[in-house]
């Protein structure tokens, strides 16, 4: 008896992008956009930004 052959997660996602092109380009698009600004808020509010010294006083 064969084994009943499931679609892979890898499968799924490349036929999703071969019928949704643009809608693909948006969500990667939003995606680089909403890591960027984490980033940008993360270095701007946490204290990265400030001179060494000060860091190495945290610890």
């Amino acid at each position: 008896m064969a084994r009943k052959k499931t679609k892979t997660i890898r499968m799924r996602y490349d036929s999703w992008l071969d019928s949704h092109p643009a809608m693909a380009c948006v969500v990667i698009t939003a995606s680089i956009a909403v890591a960027l600004v984490g980033l940008f808020v993360f270095v701007t509010f946490s204290g990265f930004g400030a001179s060494a010294e000060f860091i190495y006083n945290q610890f």
